[in-house]
């Protein structure tokens, strides 16, 4: 199974709580949790293919690499595509952080020997240690879930206030693609004035997706837009294409380009 390029270390929810952390909302990808150990351990995958990773002897069920930083201890294993399937997962998702703990070097409390005695108790009746329980959970697979259509949604809202931004600089119209489907953005504005801000969307879109995009647009509602049937500005309607308005204050306006800034501040 071939790594993805861009590969991350999610903590399972046992990991999670044996540092006393709760799961982030919902925008913030597990992997990214300002914790020195969640940060560490997203170099295991590298180091597991440079032959640099610790394996873990004592929990011989399946393969577990060491993670050490500072006084911190943690567990890293690899999911197989049988186990990603039960899950749903995909192929991106392999690699989780089963568990942590406290170094205490020569005790019967250190964290891999706690480690090797609860797997050992798990595996009871079976003649070896078991870690199943170490391994991400069917709450671990909902978060995941939850997280992507959460970060997509975030990804729109993104995209759709970026190019009001652009066209609110410049007067100029702007266009991406979203689920290859065409969006554009023009605003015609005043000096100090208020402006008219028009927003096309080529393809067949869901109303789902048409509210989402229309209320990425800060400080309006439903009722401030409206349905164009005719051109707007050079902004011209193309056959299954639909095009929104709404009158934007100064106030509004401000407010979109603070957000631009700081979503480019956040790459």
């Amino acid at each position: 199974m071939a790594d993805s390029p861009r590969t991350h270390v999610r903590p399972a929810i046992r990991f999670l709580r044996d540092l006393g952390l709760s799961f982030p909302r919902l925008e913030k990808p597990l992997w990214r949790i300002p914790h020195p150990l969640v940060a560490h351990m997203q170099k295991t995958p590298d180091e597991v293919r440079a032959g640099g990773a610790e394996p873990i002897r004592s929990l011989s069920d399946r393969l577990w690499w060491k993670c050490k930083t500072s006084g911190l201890r943690a567990i890293v294993t690899r999911l197989t595509p049988a186990e990603l399937a039960a899950l749903g997962l995909p192929e991106s998702a392999a690699w989780w952080g089963g568990a942590a703990g406290v170094r205490r070097d020569d005790s019967a409390s250190d964290f891999y020997r706690q480690l090797q005695a609860e797997a050992l108790r798990h595996g009871r009746g079976t003649g070896k240690p078991s870690t199943s329980h170490l391994l991400p959970q069917r709450v671990d697979a909902d978060r995941l879930k939850a997280e992507t259509v959460a970060m997509a949604v975030e990804a729109t809202r993104t995209m759709v206030i970026g190019l009001v931004a652009r066209s609110l600089m410049d007067g100029k119209s702007y266009a991406a693609i979203l689920s290859e489907h065409i969006i554009t953005a023009l605003v015609r504005a005043e000096d100090g004035g208020e402006a008219y801000l028009a927003i096309a969307a080529e393809g067949f879109i869901q109303p789902r997706m048409i509210a989402l995009i229309l209320s990425a647009v800060p400080g309006l509602n439903e009722s401030d837009w409206q349905a164009e049937p005719g051109s707007v500005s050079d902004v011209k309607p193309k056959e299954g294409q639909i095009i929104w308005s709404a009158v934007i204050s100064p106030d509004i306006q401000a407010r979109i380009l603070e957000l631009a800034e700081t979503a480019d501040e956040d790459l």
